[in-house]
């Protein structure tokens, strides 16, 4: 998603194993609210475990040069996985700094 909904971008991945390690259950209830209901603009049903990790700098827009919280949600009945982060999701080559 290009557009991004109440200051996120969200993705969509499809029969996603569960994610392990590094994943923890979100507790804030203004962060449940709002991403609740971002989730469900994106086709959420409402089931399954909102969960947050931090994400290195790398996998974020380029001008951030710090960790990031990522939020994640499985859809318990089709597995449909969707990801919240407040940058454009992007993964640098790594291989260009290791000159290879």
């Amino acid at each position: 998603m290009e557009k991004p909904i109440n200051g996120f971008f969200v993705y969509t991945y499809h029969y996603d194993d569960d994610p392990q390690g590094g994943w923890q259950r979100l507790t804030d209830q203004e962060g449940i609210a709002t991403l609740t209901a971002i989730f469900k603009k994106c086709g959420w049903e409402g089931d399954g475990k909102l969960e947050w990790m931090l994400a290195p700098p790398f996998f974020g827009d380029a001008t951030q040069n710090r960790w990031f919280h990522v939020y994640h949600v499985k859809q318990s009945r089709r597995g449909t996985s969707w990801v919240a982060i407040k940058y454009r999701l992007t993964v640098e080559d790594l291989n260009a700094e290791a000159g290879t």
